[in-house]
């Protein structure tokens, strides 16, 4: 991604830090009065992101696709991957990997918790361990809303494939997607309205979800031969069939030639390429719309 900057190997996969999420950092350090404790919430929740982007990544090389990095930006995470089979099991369990991590995570932080106090931990570990489950827990939750690209709209794209055709899925789960996107702008409107902090996330949720969705059914439908817009911009495609080349046209029919007619003669007569002049035969059109032609002398 641009932008990015690698600070490191996850397994052998590159991991980036998108120039925004420093920005993003540098905000919150700035803005609320505790930065500590800020860096220390923002520090567990990107690392819960980074977890789940790998469940993604492992899983995907698993099938043997080939991981190109991880990016975490302020929005989340992105793991960018050569292509996806379009298989309906395999997409579904790459996408149900990340979300799947969360939970396990959850269930170590609730685990840990309940052995917390007779194990003697300090009150802020403790405190830092249900910021750990309530993280995971969301973002497990959140990342399986049927909102495509996120992964449980991966998750109904895969479910719908198994009995359509793969552009057909696609297109049944971007419009899913947009329906979630619209309804967060909507609530974000809500939420301003009630002053609720963090309302200014979700327009920014809203618009990756109905770009990056968009963007992904363009390049499914020119992988499948149509054009990226659909029906209304076809650009020579045809919608229903694979591209094929122009047919040469075709001759229309003859049509009786009277002296001294003003409508206009044809001349559709199909030559040998690199042959020249005219025939004797479009000569006589050209002379009964235009009289007689002046021929070459006869050597």
């Amino acid at each position: 991604m641009n932008g990015s900057i690698k600070i490191g190997n996850a397994f052998g996969i590159p991991v980036r830090i998108h120039a925004t999420f420093l920005l993003l950092v540098y905000a919150l350090v700035a803005l609320f009065p505790e930065p500590l404790k800020v860096l220390g919430l923002t520090g567990i929740s990107f690392g819960c992101v980074l977890l789940h982007e790998l469940g993604h990544s492992l899983v995907a090389r698993g099938f043997g696709l080939k991981v190109m990095d991880i990016t975490l930006w302020p929005l989340g995470g992105i793991a960018r991957m050569s292509e996806i089979p379009e298989v309906s099991r395999i997409e579904a369990l790459i996408a149900f990997a990340g979300p799947a991590v969360n939970f396990a995570l959850a269930g170590i932080g609730i685990l840990l918790l309940t052995v917390g106090p007779a194990l003697g931990f300090e009150p802020f570990v403790i405190r830092a361990f249900q910021v750990f489950v309530v993280v995971n827990l969301l973002q497990g939750g959140f990342n399986l809303l049927p909102a495509f690209p996120m992964d449980g709209g991966r998750v109904l794209r895969a479910f719908l494939g198994r009995k359509r055709d793969w552009l057909a899925a696609t297109e049944a789960a971007v419009r899913v997607g947009r329906s979630v996107a619209f309804l967060f702008l909507i609530g974000s409107l809500f939420l301003m309205r009630e002053s609720a902090a963090n309302a200014c996330v979700l327009p920014l949720i809203a618009l990756f979800i109905w770009f990056e969705g968009t963007r992904e059914l363009w390049s499914v439908r020119m992988r499948h031969g149509l054009a990226p817009f659909g029906a209304a911009v076809r650009f020579g495609w045809d919608q229903n069939q694979p591209r094929r080349e122009t047919e040469p046209p075709q001759p229309p029919p003859e049509e009786p030639i009277e002296p001294g007619s003003a409508r206009r003669p044809h001349s559709w007569e199909q030559r040998p390429p690199g042959s020249g002049g005219f025939s004797e035969e479009e000569i006589r059109r050209l002379e009964a719309h235009r009289g007689p032609l002046r021929r070459p002398p006869e050597e």
